[in-house]
C-alpha cells in the first residue's frame, strides 16, 4: 500500500493559512508598538465627535485651533497657511470650468442658469501630466523635526532623513482610477442626493528621479458641480475626519459632512462588530495590506478635482439629457444603439500640508491644447467594452498563430524535415504563448467586468502550448535524438582522451621522476632496473618503457632473417594481454572504452520530461520577473521590458544559425515565417503604437521601428538562405565542413565535380575491380549517352542530358583558369541543374502523394458490353466524340501525377492514328482547363476511367468495333503500368 504520509504536510500548510491568527491582530501584542482594534474604534469615535459638533471655518479660526484632531496641533509645524491659498486656485479652475453658473452652485444658490451638464458617475481612468503650480511659492516648506516621526526599532529608533511621497522634480506622469464608494443615487445611505462617496488610486511619476508613487485616497465627490475633494489618513494626519473642512463653501462643508457621519459611522460599527480587523480603513496602500512596525511615515495629500465638460467647451455643451441617456445605457445596457461616449477630463490641484508641495495639471488655460489637456481617459464601461474589441482581435491573432502551426507540422511529417528545424526557435514561440496566456490569467482575476473574455483568450493561448507547440516540440525532439547521441559520444571521447592524455602525461612524468632517482642513487651495478611499487597503481606508475614501439621491436629481433615465405605479423588491433604460465591473473591493458562511452552517453542523456520542466521554470521566472519589473524606476523598467521584447522576438535567431550549422534549406515554409512574423508583432504594435491601449503606455514608435527592423532581418536572412544558400552570409571557416549540393564546375576539373551521369568516362578512371568491370561490360552507348555533351546556346555553359529522365540540361561551366560566379544569378544557375523540371515535379507529385496514402484505390474498370444491334456503318462522329472524352481522361491523369501522366501514354498509340504530336498536347492543355476544381488524386484517376469508359461505349454503340477493340487494348496497358 502507498505511503500517503506526504499528503499530511500540505494540508497542515493550507489548514495554518486559512485558521491561523489575523498578524493585523497580533501584531500590537507582540511589539507593543501599535494600538489594538479596541484603541483605534476609540480614537476614531473621539474623532468623529469632533467632526459632529464644529462649523464651516473652525480650520482658520482666529481664536487658533479649536478642532482636536490629529494633525492640526500647534506643534506640528504643518503647512496648513497654504490651504487657503491652494482653494482660492481650485475656486479659478471652478469658475474656468463651469463659469459663474458653477461659483452659483458651489454656493447652493438656487435659479439662474445651470451648469454645463456633466457626468453623474465618474468611474474611470484618466491620465496627464502634471508639473509646480504657481501656488507653490507662496507656500512654505516644513521645517519638521524628523526624529520626532521615526519608527522604533528594537534597538532604537530608525535614522530618517525624510518622508516617504516626497516629490522633489518639476514635472512627470500622473494616473488616476476612480471607485465609486456610494451610489449616488442611494438617498438611504448617503441622506443627501447631490454627494457621494468615491475612491483613487493614484501613480504620480518623477521624470526627473524616475521614482513612481503608488497611493490611494478617499473623499466626496460633488455630482452638481463636478467636484471631488480627497485625502490620505494616516496616524499623523485624521484626513478622513478633516475632510470637510477642506471643501470650498459652507454648503458643500454640511453636504459632505452629513455623508461622512453616516459612511464613517458604518465602519465603525463594521470594525465593533468584527466585519473588519483594518486598523486603518482609509489607508493610503495600494496594495491594502497593512503597515510594518519599522515603516517610515509617509507625507500627506489634499487633492481637489474639478469635472470639465466632456464636450470640451462652455460654449458648446452637450446635452444634459443625452448625457444622463448615454450614462444609464452604458451602466444598465439595454441594447439601444449608442453614439461615442465622450471621455472624462478632469483638472487637478495637489497639496501636501506636512511636505510643503503642490502640484497641478498641466493644461488650459495656461496651457495650449497641444500641450496638455489636464487629466483625459475612458469610463469604465468604455474601458471594458474596448478590452473586449482588443482581446478578440488578440484572439484572433491566436487562432492564426494556432492554424500556421498545425500546416507546418503537418508540412514537417518526416524525420528529415523535422531535424532541420530549430528546437528553440519553436521552443520561443511556445514560451511567448504560454507568457501571453498566464499574463491574461494574472489580469482576469484582477478586472472583473473582462474576466469571461480574458480567461477564453488564456485558454486558447494554453491551448496552442499544451496540446500543439509542445507536441511538436516533442516531435523535433525525437527527430534530433541521433544527431544529440552523435555529439554527446563525441563528446564524452573527447573528454576520455583528454584524460587518457592527462593519464599518459602523469605516466611520464612519474617515470622521468622515478628514473632521475634511480639514477641519482650510488649502484654498483651499470644497469637499473626501475620496479614499480606493489602498492602503486598500475595505469599511473606504469613507465614509458612498457610500451612496446613497433619500430624498436622489428630492430630487436634476431640478426638472422626470417624465411621469404615466412608469415608477417599482422596488426589485428586487438589489446594487448598479459598471460602468465599458470593463466592467472589475466589483465588486459586496454579497457572496452566504447562500453564504457555508450554508459556515460545514455546517463548524462536528458529526457523530454525534464524538457518540460525546464520550460515551465523558465516561464514563470519570466513571469515572476516581469511582475516584479514593475515596480522599479521608469528607465530600469523601460530597459527591461524593451530587451524582454527583444529577446521574444528573436525567435528565428536559433533557426538561422541551425541552418548554417547544418547547411540545411526549407526547414520552415515561408508562410509559417511570415505568418508568424506578422502575428507575433500585433502585441507590440497595440502597446508601442496604439495611444488608446488598455495599460495606458506611452507610444514608443522608435522602439517599435527597431523591434520591426529587427525581424525583419531574421525574415530576409532566413528566405535568403533558402533561395541564395545557408551560408552565403558568412566566411567558409566559420561554421563546420558540410557538403556541397551545388559545387562550382570547372572544365579543367569536369571529370572530378561533374555530378553523376554527367561526366565522361576516361582511361584513367577505368574499373578496378571485377564487379565494376562486370557492370561497364553490361553498360551501353546507350546508357551513357548523359555523357554527351552539346552545344550550349550561351558562353560558359554545356548541354547535357539527365541521366534520370534523359531531358537535356544547360548546366553552367567555368573556362579553366577562371573565376567563378558567385553572384546571386550565378548561384541560383548551379542550383538549376539539381532543380529542373523533372525533379521538381517529381518532388511536388510526392507532396502531393503523400496526403493521399490513405485514399481508396479507384474502382476496377469494366468491359463494356457487346452490342448485338450495334450498327454496321460506323457513325462519322463516333470517333471524334470518342477522342473528346479521351482527352477529358488524359487531361485528368496528368492532373493526377507523374506515375499517372506516364502511363497515359498508352492511350496515345490510339489517339496517333488521328491526331499529330502537337495536336495532342493542344488538345490535352484545351481540356485540362474545362476540368472541375481539383479534390483528389482517386477523384481524378475515377474521372479519367469514366471517360475512357464512355468513349469505348461511343465506339461500340455506333458500330465501330475495330476502333473499339484498340481502345480496350490500350486501356489493358495502361492498367497493367
Amino acid at each position: 500500500m502507498a505511503d500517503r504520509r506526504g499528503v499530511l504536510i500540505p494540508l497542515l500548510i493550507l489548514g495554518w493559512f486559512f485558521f491561523g491568527p489575523d498578524p493585523a491582530r497580533q501584531s500590537a501584542a507582540r511589539l507593543q508598538q501599535r494600538p489594538s482594534i479596541e484603541h483605534v474604534i476609540a480614537e476614531e469615535e473621539r474623532s468623529l465627535w469632533a467632526l459632529r459638533n464644529s462649523s464651516y471655518g473652525d480650520l482658520n479660526s482666529p481664536l487658533g485651533n479649536v478642532l482636536n484632531l490629529t494633525g492640526l496641533e500647534d506643534d506640528r509645524g504643518y503647512a496648513w497657511e497654504g490651504l487657503q491659498k491652494v482653494q482660492e486656485r481650485a475656486k479659478g479652475r471652478l469658475q474656468y470650468a463651469l463659469g459663474d453658473a458653477g461659483l452659483k452652485a458651489l454656493e447652493g444658490e438656487v435659479g439662474g442658469s445651470a451648469p454645463p451638464a456633466l457626468y453623474s458617475n465618474v468611474t474611470g481612468h484618466v491620465h496627464g501630466r502634471w508639473l509646480r503650480s504657481k501656488v507653490q511659492d507662496s507656500v512654505h516648506i516644513p521645517r519638521l523635526n524628523l526624529s520626532t516621526y521615526a519608527p522604533m526599532s528594537p534597538f532604537g529608533p530608525l535614522a530618517l532623513d525624510q518622508f516617504g511621497r516626497n516629490i522633489t522634480g518639476v514635472d512627470g506622469d500622473v494616473r488616476m482610477r476612480f471607485h465609486e464608494r456610494t451610489p449616488y443615487d442611494a438617498d438611504t445611505i448617503t441622506g443627501v442626493a447631490n454627494v457621494t462617496g468615491i475612491s483613487a488610486e493614484m501613480t504620480l511619476q518623477d521624470s526627473q528621479s524616475g521614482e513612481e508613487i503608488d497611493l490611494e485616497l478617499y473623499g466626496v465627490y460633488d455630482i452638481q458641480i463636478g467636484q471631488a475633494v480627497m485625502t490620505t489618513t494616516s496616524n499623523k494626519m485624521a484626513g478622513i475626519f478633516m475632510l470637510p473642512y477642506f471643501t470650498l463653501s459652507e454648503h458643500v462643508f454640511e453636504s459632505a459632512r452629513t455623508m461622512l457621519n453616516k459612511s464613517i459611522t458604518q465602519t465603525i460599527r463594521s470594525q465593533r462588530t468584527g466585519g473588519s480587523f483594518s486598523l486603518n480603513p482609509w489607508s493610503s496602500n495600494v496594495e491594502d495590506n497593512p503597515r510594518t512596525a519599522f515603516e517610515a511615515p509617509q507625507c500627506e495629500l489634499i487633492l481637489y478635482l474639478q469635472q470639465l465638460p466632456p464636450s470640451g467647451s462652455r460654449t458648446v455643451a452637450t446635452s444634459s439629457k443625452l448625457l444622463a441617456f448615454l450614462e444609464r445605457e452604458m451602466r444598465f445596457p439595454t441594447g439601444a444603439f449608442l453614439p461615442s461616449a465622450p471621455e472624462l477630463r478632469f483638472s487637478m490641484l495637489a497639496f501636501s500640508p506636512d511636505c510643503g508641495y503642490v502640484l497641478e495639471s498641466k493644461g488650459e488655460p495656461d496651457f495650449v491644447p497641444q500641450d496638455g489637456q489636464h487629466l483625459t481617459g475612458p469610463k469604465i464601461e468604455v474601458l471594458q467594452g474596448r478590452g473586449r474589441h482588443h482581446l478578440l482581435l488578440f484572439a484572433v491573432a491566436i487562432v492564426g498563430q494556432f492554424a500556421l502551426l498545425m500546416r507546418q507540422m503537418r508540412e514537417a511529417n518526416t524525420s528529415s524535415t523535422r531535424s532541420r528545424i530549430s528546437f528553440y526557435s519553436i521552443s520561443l514561440l511556445a514560451l511567448g504563448d504560454g507568457f501571453a496566456g498566464i499574463t491574461f490569467l494574472f489580469i482576469g482575476l484582477a478586472v472583473r467586468g473582462l474576466w469571461i473574455n480574458l480567461i477564453a483568450t488564456a485558454f486558447l493561448a494554453f491551448l496552442s502550448v499544451m496540446f500543439f507547440g509542445m507536441r511538436f516540440l516533442l516531435d523535433i525532439w525525437t527527430a534530433q535524438a541521433p544527431e544529440r547521441a552523435i555529439r554527446a559520444r563525441e563528446e564524452a571521447e573527447e573528454e576520455r582522451q583528454r584524460q587518457e592524455r592527462f593519464r599518459a602525461t602523469l605516466e611520464r612524468l612519474r617515470a622521468e621522476q622515478l628514473q632521475r632517482e634511480a639514477a641519482s642513487a650510488e649502484t654498483p651495478d651499470s644497469s637499473v632496473t626501475v620496479v614499480a611499487r606493489p602498492d602503486a597503481d598500475v595505469h599511473t606508475l606504469a613507465p614509458p618503457s612498457a610500451h612496446i614501439d613497433t619500430a624498436s621491436a622489428d630492430t630487436a629481433t634476431p640478426s638472422l632473417t626470417l624465411p621469404v615465405t615466412a608469415q608477417r605479423p599482422t596488426d589485428t588491433g586487438a589489446a594487448a594481454v598479459f598471460m602468465p604460465s599458470d593463466q592467472e591473473g589475466l589483465v588486459a591493458t586496454q579497457t572496452n572504452t566504447g562500453t564504457q562511452t555508450a554508459a556515460d552517453v545514455e546517463a548524462s542523456s536528458t529526457s523530454f520530461g525534464s524538457i518540460y520542466i525546464r520550460f515551465y521554470l523558465v516561464l514563470f521566472a519570466t513571469l515572476f520577473m516581469t511582475l516584479n519589473a514593475i515596480s522599479w524606476p521608469m528607465g530600469l523598467r523601460r530597459a527591461y521590458f524593451t530587451t524582454l521584447a527583444l529577446i521574444s522576438l528573436s525567435f528565428w535567431v536559433p533557426q538561422i544559425s541551425r541552418n548554417v550549422q547544418r547547411n540545411c534549406r526549407k526547414a520552415l515554409t515561408l508562410e509559417f515565417v511570415i505568418g508568424q512574423s506578422l502575428l507575433r508583432m500585433v502585441p507590440f504594435i497595440y502597446f508601442y503604437a496604439y495611444k488608446s491601449n488598455v495599460l495606458f503606455a506611452d507610444r514608443q514608435p522608435y522602439i517599435l521601428i527597431a523591434l520591426a527592423v529587427w525581424l525583419w532581418i531574421q525574415v530576409v536572412l532566413l528566405a535568403s538562405q533558402e533561395f541564395i544558400g545557408p551560408r552565403w552570409f558568412i566566411r567558409n571557416d566559420w561554421a563546420p565542413p558540410a557538403y556541397d549540393y551545388h559545387p562550382i564546375l570547372r572544365e579543367d576539373e569536369e571529370g572530378a565535380t561533374m555530378p553523376l551521369g554527367l561526366s565522361e568516362p576516361t582511361s584513367s578512371s577505368a574499373p578496378t575491380s571485377p564487379l565494376v568491370e562486370r557492370r561497364a561490360s553490361l553498360s551501353s552507348p546507350m546508357t551513357r549517352r548523359g555523357s554527351i555533351a552539346k552545344e550550349a546556346k550561351g558562353k560558359g555553359k554545356r548541354v547535357y542530358n539527365c541521366a534520370i529522365c534523359f531531358q537535356d540540361l544547360e548546366v553552367p561551366v567555368t573556362e579553366a583558369g577562371g573565376s567563378s560566379d558567385t553572384t546571386v544569378a550565378g548561384i541560383l544557375a548551379r542550383r538549376s541543374y539539381m532543380t529542373h523540371a523533372m525533379i521538381s515535379s517529381t518532388s511536388d507529385w510526392v507532396c502531393d502523394q503523400k496526403h493521399t496514402l490513405h485514399e481508396p484505390p479507384p474502382p476496377p474498370y469494366d468491359f463494356p458490353p457487346d452490342y448485338e444491334d450495334a450498327p454496321t456503318q460506323p457513325s462519322k462522329h463516333a470517333l471524334d466524340t470518342a477522342l473528346s472524352h479521351l482527352a477529358l481522361a488524359i487531361a485528368a491523369l496528368y492532373r493526377a501525377g507523374p506515375c499517372y501522366k506516364r502511363q497515359s501514354e498508352n492511350l496515345w498509340f490510339f489517339v496517333a492514328g488521328s491526331w499529330s504530336r502537337e495536336e495532342y498536347g493542344r488538345q490535352v492543355e484545351k481540356a485540362g482547363r474545362g476540368l472541375r476544381k481539383r479534390e483528389s488524386v482517386v477523384r481524378d484517376v475515377g474521372f479519367a476511367e469514366g471517360k475512357v469508359r464512355e468513349a469505348v461505349d461511343v465506339l461500340w454503340r455506333e458500330g465501330d468495333a475495330r476502333d473499339a477493340r484498340d481502345l480496350v487494348e490500350a486501356v489493358e496497358g495502361f492498367r497493367a503500368g
